[in-house]
């Protein structure tokens, strides 16, 4: 029997549909052919390290966020976690975050999807392909959360066939040894080749971060899944698992095949290139179409938790009255309607004005700040409550957040400043409207002596 939350939510998920839900928005697929560019750029075949770096960082905070997670189910997942355990003005910092990043990633990711289309059909215009694929994201995104799960599952088998036909075949295709990629190499402006620094490696982290990001999604989905506080750790730490493998894979042995690496690294897409030389034209016009799909249901997974946590901040009151009804409204198939309609409007106006991955590094800054609220939230939820005993308590105590929190500032240290002054700038934002409004709201409302 389906179990009815008193917010209107069902709870009709199991472990299969939030895990593929989880590894959807992660995509490996999507993941790679995304960021892969921008690491190598950095990083040159350090690329290898940076991934392997991230990789330590996310299962760090994977099991940050699965212990949260099992104390603090809700719709809101991070918000909902920071806000319980740093406090109000933490929490609303962690909801303007994901009030930005709700109406940039999808549609990051949906005009990359267009590029690839468009490269394989030049007559199709890319940024009106990518606002019919946010239309589209979104009808699903408003039709029930148990067909939606099933599509996106679909999907997620075309995209798994897809990385890992790519890895074997850049595997079978290898131009180099394995000390290729031991040896962090770049090219300089030049064309020779020099060794990169720890400077060019850190600098590449947060593209594998960006990469990795996905694996607490399970979260997003606790009112609607059946014995939240058991299957929600076990789907978080999977789907990280399962994520690391493929994407450190496809990482290795895509940059072992490279031809050229000067063309490589100069190269716009250098994982078509790639793919060209090692499965030729045809090839890689089928493993494109892959990536479209992939990219595709990336959108849509992406895309479905982002309104549960517009709706968990407006039963919160974090906005105006009207907003807070907006952000609330659920449809007639207990999924929260107005969320996904603001979530495709403001992606249809960014799909039709931005350009291919020119939000990707200040997206991935806008994560790991979230990934740095998590990380502290572990560490004071446990210091407060000691005596209690979470369905999933991680393990290594407290290494986990000390190395995520660590890796998170090392990382952030080499970034661009632009995208640190936006990031910060939201932030600001955040901590102004929290004592200019909603510290004096509550003052307001408490009850007179």
């Amino acid at each position: 029997m389906q179990k009815i939350k008193p917010n209107g939510l069902k709870q009709v998920l199991g472990m299969k549909q939030v895990l593929a839900i989880a590894i959807a928005a992660i995509s490996p697929t999507t993941s790679i052919f995304l960021v892969y560019g921008a690491g190598l750029s950095s990083a040159g075949t350090g690329v290898f390290w940076a991934f392997l770096i991230g990789a330590c960082i996310a299962i760090s905070m994977a099991f940050c966020y699965a212990e949260l997670g099992s104390v603090f189910p809700g719709a809101g997942g991070a918000y909902t976690i920071v806000y319980r355990s740093l406090g109000k003005p933490f929490g609303f910092i962690t909801a303007l975050l994901f009030l930005v990043l709700g109406v940039v990633i999808t549609a990051s990711i949906l005009v990359a999807a267009a590029t690839y289309l468009n490269s394989l059909v030049p007559s199709i215009p890319v940024n009106w392909a990518a606002v019919v694929m946010m239309i589209l994201v979104t009808w699903f995104s408003l039709e029930r959360i148990g067909a939606t799960s099933w599509v996106a599952m679909v999907m997620l088998i075309v995209e798994l066939v897809v990385i890992f036909v790519f890895i074997i075949m850049t595997f079978v295709h290898s131009h180099h040894p394995i000390s290729f990629i031991l040896t962090p190499t770049t090219v300089n402006a030049h064309n020779h080749y020099e060794g990169v620094g720890i400077t060019g490696l850190l600098a590449a982290v947060v593209p594998a971060l960006f990469a990795f990001n996905g694996y607490d999604w399970p979260l997003y989905f606790a009112e609607e899944t059946r014995e939240p506080r058991r299957v929600l750790p076990r789907a978080v730490m999977t789907a990280v698992l399962a994520s690391i493998v493929i994407e450190v894979l496809a990482v290795t042995s895509a940059t072992l095949a490279i031809p050229s690496l000067p063309y490589a690294i100069s190269s716009s897409a250098p994982l078509t290139y790639i793919a060209q030389s090692s499965a030729g034209h045809i090839g890689a016009t089928i493993l494109i179409i892959g990536v479209i799909i992939a990219m595709f249901d990336t959108g849509l997974s992406g895309n479905l938790a982002y309104a549960r946590i517009y709706l968990d901040t407006a039963r919160d009151k974090s906005w105006p009255t009207p907003i807070n009804r907006l952000f609330s409204s659920i449809n007639r198939h207990n999924v929260p309607k107005w969320g996904f309609v603001f979530l495709g409007a403001g992606n249809v106006i960014l799909c039709y004005f931005t350009s291919l991955n020119n939000l990707i590094t200040f997206t991935g800054v806008m994560i790991v700040v979230i990934y740095l609220l998590i990380a502290l939230s572990a560490i004071v939820n446990r210091l407060k409550n000691r005596a209690s005993n979470p369905s999933f308590r991680m393990p290594l105590w407290p290494f986990p957040p000390i190395i995520a929190i660590g890796g998170v500032i090392l990382a952030l240290t080499q970034q661009a400043m632009g995208d640190l002054i936006k990031t910060a700038a939201i932030v600001l934002v955040a901590v102004v409207y929290w004592f200019a409004y909603l510290r004096m709201k509550k003052v307001d409302e408490s009850p007179c002596p």
